[in-house]
């Protein structure tokens, strides 16, 4: 990542209102609730994609992660 760069996330709606201790996101500047439900989205990628290969899945070769980093 750049650090003089801006970048978008994705998180889901659980997060963003600060489920479980995470910090709200709702209310700030930039968030923008799209009204997509992750389950259906899911399920809808799902089914335009199958059946799925679980390979073309695979994270990238060279890609370790320790201790909650991925490098």
């Amino acid at each position: 990542m750049n650090p003089d760069q801006t970048y978008q996330m994705v998180i889901n709606k659980f997060m963003a209102v600060g489920g479980d201790g995470y910090p709200k996101m709702t209310a700030h500047a930039s968030y923008v609730d799209t009204g997509f439900v992750d389950a259906e989205v899911l399920r809808a990628y799902i089914v335009a994609h199958s059946p799925l290969q679980a390979a073309n899945y695979a994270p990238p070769k060279g890609l370790t992660c320790k201790e909650r980093h991925c490098e």
